[in-house]
């Protein structure tokens, strides 16, 4: 990597057509959305961590059980987790509605650009 900054170069990178550009100003909206997925894997981590406690905390006595703890641990962690996945997609869209109130508009620079027809490329 170099320390030299794109404004800084003087030679194009590119041999290429010849290019027409043209900046005008205009306005874009700029606002923060939330991360789906780190919503949806943190419900999901809280899910397991509760059915965690709440299944090892709750007395367990071998000799009238139909199912081990394991197997109730196991089918409550699938559905829990599934659960908290849902519910943390649910809480990302719901504060993404909420972020669309904190819309900011800002002045941007906005470049177009078109080839310009070249004398050599016309004889073709």
């Amino acid at each position: 990597m170099s320390d030299e900054r794109p404004e800084d170069r003087t030679e194009p990178e590119t041999q290429g057509p010849v290019v027409e550009e043209r900046v005008e100003p205009a306005l874009v909206e700029v606002r923060r959305t939330p991360n789906y997925w780190s919503f949806m894997f943190l419900f999901a981590a809280l899910a397991a961590i509760a059915i965690t406690i709440i299944t090892f905390a709750m007395p367990y006595d071998a000799a009238t059980a139909t199912y081990s703890r394991g197997t109730v641990y196991g089918f409550a962690l699938l559905i829990s987790v599934a659960f908290g996945l849902a519910l943390g997609a649910v809480i990302a869209l719901i504060a993404e509605r909420v972020s669309r109130r904190s819309i900011r508009l800002v002045e941007a620079e906005r470049i177009t650009g078109k080839l310009k027809d070249s004398d050599s490329d016309s004889g073709r």
